[in-house]
């Protein structure tokens, strides 16, 4: 960030910021905060913005520990976690600032809070002067807490320490063949930024690029058009995509003039469907290039443009190569025997990149793998049930819970649906109460949009007399399915052939013991 502090590093809105600029705003924060302890947690609304980002930078190179705070969550729900963390110091924006209740929630929790902005200057300034005693704590060494999307449960903090995030870092460059982080230098490039940094994709995605010196370009959400004006514009070489995006930009006809810069494109988060990357490089002649990671091992494998020339159609629907430093085997998911190589089983990593454990456990994952002998890794599916929307974790469970707690809603039951452009959707179908009037499917997405992130809302909510159950009474997700008048393909049980399903394909619906 010394190196050149005139020169541009990240856009937004058109507007060029400099390295100083991120430095300058970083270190009037850190005058701020620096007589509290090392130890206390440092909360950070991650808004796509410029000082969201120099602030996040100033931590990092300050090794302190940063709470990111999902900014896509609704009023109540922020306001509701920053009560319950109580961190010592929260960094926002005005416009989070302004958001109902949240002043509210700070006085409670006697948090300092400071709102930030780099617009046509920098300013950091104290708007609420709390002292709270009792504040959060991180783990030492811990760079970034995240807050998971709820793939195995609720969702739950994982705390990404130094090592972990620098392990990840260095795995990717070597990977992509990339410089190393001792060999420090500003270069051309600009990346796209459009998820938001509550997002583990996210997050390693600003690493990597400031790592190596690259340029930024933030947009606050994906939107395909203004997505193709920023690769037109900036003449971007590669950057990453959600694969919902992928379709998106296939849906909305962008002109291929525009992408014509492009090389590759990086594609994680969620499963990509090989036919939508297919129909993407007959259009535009640009690789799509898979990636694979979570939260709490960041990037484990991914396709580099040299194995996609070698690769591309002997390996289909392949994550990719597994990363330089991470190791995988599968393992039975009755006996957790390991299989050999080629078997379908539950996925394992042993990585120095793996929040918990020591470097050298086996952690075990919530997904189906298989691999092959040139490292090549492909995810067929998973073993707990969560719903993949387009790249955010949804637990089925939990948006039922909130529907029962509707006044007029009995039991509920959310499974997934299949969705050509997200792989997967949030799908509803409750009881009511005994002689109480369905209050129809609008109000009820209203009540689970008022109470969890946008993305939990079920695309289809139905009333029914009773939920279809299986024969140990758990929700028939085909069953249900079927009752919503999605087509459910045979599992073989009614006498028909199983279909089968290709590698990397997303998982299908299918209901499991």
């Amino acid at each position: 960030m010394a190196l050149d502090p005139g020169a541009p590093a990240v856009a937004q809105d058109g507007h060029w910021h400099s390295w100083g600029e991120l430095t300058a705003l970083g270190a009037r924060v850190g005058e701020l905060g620096r007589d509290l302890p090392r130890d206390a947690a440092v909360g950070l609304v991650t808004r796509n913005d410029v000082a969201v980002i120099a602030c996040m930078l100033n931590m990092f190179s300050q090794r302190r520990a940063v709470l990111t705070l999902n900014p896509l969550q609704p009023d109540d729900a922020l306001a509701a976690e920053i009560i319950e963390l109580r961190p010592a110091l929260l960094l926002l924006t005005q416009a989070d600032w302004e958001r109902e209740g949240l002043r509210a929630a700070v006085r409670e929790a006697g948090t300092r809070a400071i709102v930030v902005a780099c617009e046509s200057e920098t300013r950091a300034q104290v708007v609420e002067a709390g002292e709270v005693d009792d504040y959060y704590r991180l783990s030492d060494d811990c760079a970034v807490s995240l807050k998971t999307s709820g793939t195995t449960g609720p969702p739950k903090r994982i705390e990404i320490s130094y090592e972990n995030l620098s392990a990840s870092i260095a795995a990717v460059q070597e990977h992509h063949g990339g410089t190393s982080q001792s060999e420090v230098a500003l270069r051309p490039g600009v990346t796209i930024q459009m998820l938001a940094l509550a997002h583990t994709s996210a997050l390693q995605s600003l690493c990597v690029t400031v790592a190596d010196g690259r340029q930024l370009v933030l947009l606050e959400r994906f939107e395909p058009t203004a997505w193709a004006k920023v690769v037109r514009d900036y003449k971007v070489v590669t950057t990453g995509v959600p694969p919902a995006g992928i379709r998106m930009v296939l849906d909305a006809n962008v002109d291929p003039a525009w992408l014509r810069s492009l090389k590759s494109i990086r594609a994680g988060s969620a499963p990509l469907d090989p036919d939508v990357a297919e129909e993407f490089f007959d259009r535009y002649g640009v690789p799509v290039l898979q990636a694979y990671g979570a939260t709490e091992f960041q990037g484990l494998a991914s396709w580099t443009l040299k194995d996609y020339r070698r690769f591309s159609k002997s390996k289909k629907g392949a994550v990719g190569r597994v990363h330089p430093g991470v190791e995988v085997r599968v393992v039975d998911t009755e006996t957790r025997s390991v299989l050999p190589t080629g078997g379908v089983g539950l996925l394992e990593v042993r990585t120095a990149q793996a929040s918990r454990g020591a470097a050298h456990d086996w952690i075990g994952t919530s997904d189906l793998a298989r691999y092959d002998d040139d490292g090549f890794l492909w995810i067929i599916g998973r073993v707990d049930g969560a719903i993949n929307r387009g790249g955010f974790k949804v637990d089925g469970a939990e948006v039922a819970r909130i529907l029962r707690e509707h006044p007029e809603v009995a039991d509920a039951a959310v499974v997934a649906a299949p969705d050509a452009r997200l792989g997967q959707v949030p799908v509803a179908v409750v009881e009511l109460k005994d002689d109480h009037v369905d209050p129809g499917e609008d109000a009820l997405k209203a009540w689970v949009r008022a109470r969890l992130e946008p993305y939990k809302v079920p695309t289809t909510i139905v009333a029914a007399d009773a939920i279809p159950r299986n024969i140990a009474m758990k929700p028939d997700r085909r069953a249900i399915l079927g009752l919503l008048g999605f087509e459910v393909e045979s599992d073989g049980r009614d006498g028909s052939p199983p279909q089968p399903q290709r590698p990397g394909e997303p998982p299908r619906v299918m209901e499991r013991s």
